[in-house]
């Protein structure tokens, strides 16, 4: 009998070793996630603030270009120059919206792990990021056809600025739409986080309930060893 309870300790003894191990990779990506769902929201709030900037500047191209067409007065230069200013702005911060997104995109792609209990929920995750990271290349493709259009526009100083407030009236919608998509990937993170303090919580209990039977078997084990002498 003490044989067999010598290996049942051995067996509980590397499981509560098994479980400890899991806790720690748990609590390292649960911790993880936190730090993520942190950044994801304090980013956020900026993103909105910068896709609203744009909606404003649209609105006033909009707004300059009605007064151009109605006053029908010869194209000046200089405002041609000054149109073609502000819109080279416009893109240099438009780039910046779609960089940020794009860095943010990498991060989150990079350095995560999944149990399998939550493989499918990962794996889903992940072709989300794929499908942004495509969307994000094709924003920097409009971004470099804009910045194309400027060149031209500065050569021939009179193109019209109903055109260009056309693209970045469908950038400004593709960046929203980029925006939309990377809340509810922060809201998947969330959801993962709570799983994984759902799963914390188990661990932990089972462990101690694993640590409780090794101890009984620990003392059955010393009282078999008495009886044996």
């Amino acid at each position: 009998g003490t044989v067999e309870v010598r290996a049942e300790l051995e067996r509980l003894q590397n499981t509560i070793s098994n479980l400890q191990k899991s806790n720690l990779c748990l609590e390292a990506e649960n911790l993880e996630l936190k730090l993520d769902l942190e950044k994801s929201t304090k980013e956020v709030p900026h993103l909105r603030e910068q896709i609203q900037h744009l909606e404003n500047y649209i609105e006033v191209l909009k707004k300059e270009n009605v007064e151009t067409v109605i006053s029908d007065v010869v194209p000046n230069p200089k405002t041609d120059t000054k149109k073609i200013s502000e819109l080279e702005r416009t893109i240099f911060v438009l780039k910046r919206v779609v960089e940020k997104l794009q860095a943010e995109n990498k991060r989150l792609m990079t350095g995560k792990r999944f149990y399998p209990d939550r493989l499918g929920s990962g794996d889903k995750l992940k072709r989300d990021h794929q499908r942004l990271k495509e969307q994000y290349c094709e924003s920097i493709q409009k971004v470099a056809k804009l910045e194309e259009e400027v060149k031209m526009s500065k050569a021939i100083h009179n193109k019209p600025v109903s055109d260009s407030v056309t693209v970045l009236s469908d950038e400004l919608a593709r960046v929203k739409e980029q925006l939309e998509q990377k809340t509810q990937l922060l809201n998947k993170v969330k959801v993962l986080l709570q799983r994984a303090a759902v799963k914390e919580k188990a661990l932990l209990q089972e462990l101690n309930e694993l640590k409780l039977q090794a101890g009984k078997s620990q003392d059955a084990a010393t009282l078999g060893n008495i009886s044996a002498l």
